[in-house]
């Protein structure tokens, strides 16, 4: 019961949210000058950008395995899967809670516990932000924004505030262990013995997950393959960008295209509903309107970049989904489980 009214609770919510950013992202929109945008498109640009990201997400197994080594070497086949049906999970069920499901799988079908699975993600989430972050901060000194929007600026320093306190956390975690653990263990106290001794195991496996960042040639290799994988998906957002004649300079172009990627994979984010339907289009335009791009043409590009990665998401995802033997329907049962397994099944 408790379960079901949680997913009930973040589906709410979620649907709330795209609800709001979509009627940010429509209320100046005309529906007219969207349609002249798509069909002005050229849409062979759109294969070798979907190329890119699916390079990407093989670079992503590739760091996730990277993460996930010094506790146990899992084989890139038998980790793409996993990963693929983690970001499908996030187009098909609101609240980001693809990032569970992954945890959950990765415990069930290689015996690993699902906090200290859980811990990688957290990781990866970090480095992404924080290349994403590094990618905006040389473009901006590169390439000065041609229209200086507020809501940019703010968006800019809540995301260095969120990802530099987010890798504060971590090195409190990695570098000071004891400590923090005898402070838990103060906090626990009050609470009754299992229960206590169950956060403190979720603790202790978490911990395990920040493993690979002890060692400085791991850190070195995990953020060259980040910023690899961030530059892989700059160049398929600037193959989707190509696609629209927007009239921008070469240097516009290549601005817009690192904007573009960053505020929209900083938007979505956001726990929103399956998909990220509304933070999408929102941060979209609001990425290209720094660069003199109408609503209404930044919309119909929003919506053509938004199919292609979600057409592509999805369809590895769910590929994988049967090649592991789960129903698209139990993807709900995967989600919410991040505790240790008690008896994890392994499966070769």
């Amino acid at each position: 019961m408790g379960t079901r009214k949680g997913t009930y609770l973040r589906l709410v919510g979620g649907l709330a949210l795209t609800a709001f950013f979509l009627w940010l992202a429509l209320r100046n929109v005309d529906l007219a000058a969207v349609g002249a945008a798509l069909r002005s498109a050229r849409y062979g640009y759109l294969l070798p950008a979907a190329l890119c990201s699916t390079v990407g997400y093989c670079l992503r197994t590739a760091r996730w395995g990277r993460l996930l080594a010094p506790v146990r070497r899992i084989p890139f086949r038998r980790l793409f899967p996993i990963l693929m049906i983690g970001f499908a999970t996030n187009n098909l069920l609101p609240a980001r809670v693809g990032e569970f499901a992954r945890a959950y799988l990765l415990g069930r079908r290689e015996g690993v516990s699902r906090s200290m699975a859980l811990a990688t993600v957290v990781v990866e989430r970090v480095c992404d932000g924080l290349t994403l972050i590094a990618l905006m901060t040389v473009t901006l000194l590169l390439f000065p924004l041609p229209v200086d929007d507020p809501r940019l600026r703010a968006v800019e320093v809540s995301a260095t505030a969120i990802f530099g306190a987010a890798t504060v956390a971590l090195l409190g975690l990695l570098f000071f262990p004891a400590p923090l653990l005898a402070l838990s263990r103060l906090i626990l106290r009050p609470l009754p013995r299992a229960l206590a001794g169950r956060v403190e195991g979720l603790l202790d496996s978490f911990l395990q997950g920040l493993k690979a960042l002890r060692s400085p040639r791991a850190v070195a290799g995990i953020a060259a393959i980040s910023l690899a994988i961030w530059l892989l998906e700059s160049a398929g957002v600037a193959l989707v960008l190509r696609a629209f004649p927007f009239g921008l300079s070469r240097a516009e172009w290549f601005a817009a295209s690192i904007f573009l990627l960053v505020f929209v994979n900083l938007g979505i984010m956001i726990p929103s509903a399956p998909g990220y339907i509304g933070t999408y289009q929102f941060f979209a335009t609001l990425a290209l309107g720094a660069f003199g791009v109408a609503q209404s043409a930044a919309f119909g590009l929003a919506i053509v970049a938004h199919a292609v990665q979600y057409s592509l998401v999805t369809g590895i995802g769910l590929v994988c989904l049967w090649s592991q033997g789960v129903s698209p329907a139990r993807l709900g049962e995967l989600a919410p489980a991040t505790e240790p397994a008690p008896a994890a099944e392994v499966v070769p």
